[in-house]
């Protein structure tokens, strides 16, 4: 997976109960804290009933594409028959691989260590980790993301602002054309065939009119982002000409990214796109209060 230049997103202290969420520094953005300690060693195991090789790879990853309630399961070998030494939850993050790398027919394997445990999983369900939040953001993120992927709008009422509602944003920054629409309005624009809107097109300059269904299938949940290439806890990983002005609008928001760098080569990496979610904290409990779609603009 190739690497990205990041930038970061400065988080923001916030005391939840007796939670305190620190406010942390970013070198550069890499997804490694500066206070932190170094990596663990990872543990070598002669494996004689495959070949390997060595790859590239990122320092650490976080476990993208697990439903709630299953896990990701770390096995002996590079088998999904292989015994398993272990399982990762989806919520889990700094997971640390070895470099060494195993490919069949189906699928890439990696052997990696996470806390007590190491051996082999399917990359399938990993993800580049830049930066860091608490679990259970990380939890409601991949909530409300299997919820886009669904079009299920109507079950994300109860996790929306009740104060500042819910803003659309067709990309990266967030100004007075992008739509705001409140716990009680979504039900009346998903059943809507009207064509609304959103703002205006980057380059052209034409208006966004789309129903919120075609919104949604073309600014919101336009790729898998339930299986991202990076995820940026509260750490901008996607790269573009356009400002973040996300700390501007929501001062004391967390945001979780899921990003893809491209996907035709041709392109550079120009085809690149991203889905941001900012949580804002309420009465000690966090809500979504925008989704960003993020793309190369002009």
């Amino acid at each position: 997976m190739p690497k990205t230049t990041n930038k970061p997103f400065p988080p923001t202290a916030v005391i939840l109960g007796f939670l305190l969420l620190p406010v942390i520094t970013m070198s550069a953005c890499s997804g490694k804290m500066e206070a932190e300690a170094p990596l663990p060693p990872v543990k070598t195991q002669p494996r004689e009933l495959y070949s390997t090789e060595r790859a590239d790879l990122f320092d650490r990853y976080t476990v993208a594409g697990i439903e709630q309630g299953s896990y990701l399961k770390i096995h002996e070998h590079p088998s999904l028959t292989s015994p398993v030494l272990g399982e990762i939850l989806p919520s889990g993050i700094a997971i640390i691989p070895s470099g060494e790398i195993y490919q069949d027919d189906d699928s890439v394997w990696a052997y990696i260590t996470h806390d007590e445990s190491e051996g082999w999983v399917n990359m399938e369900f990993l993800a580049e980790q830049h930066g860091s939040l608490p679990e259970e953001l990380i939890l409601l993120g991949q909530q409300i993301v299997k919820l886009l992927k669904d079009g299920q709008y109507s079950q994300m009422v109860p996790h929306i602002d009740p104060n500042s509602c819910l803003r659309f944003s067709p990309y990266q920054y967030l100004n007075n054309d992008n739509r705001i629409i409140c716990p009680m309005e979504i039900e009346n624009y998903i059943k809507s065939e009207e064509i609304i809107n959103w703002g205006q097109y980057d380059g052209t300059g034409k208006p966004i009119d789309l129903t919120f269904n075609e919104y949604h299938q073309q600014f919101v949940y336009d790729r898998d982002y339930q299986k991202p290439a990076v995820v940026g806890f509260n750490c901008e990983v996607s790269s573009g000409n356009s400002i973040n002005n996300i700390q501007e609008i929501y001062p004391d928001g967390m945001m979780i990214e899921y990003y893809f760098p491209g996907f035709d080569p041709q392109y550079g990496g120009m085809d690149w796109r991203s889905l941001r979610l900012v949580f804002v904290p309420v009465n000690d409990h966090w809500y979504l209060a925008a989704i960003i779609h993020g793309e190369w603009t002009i």
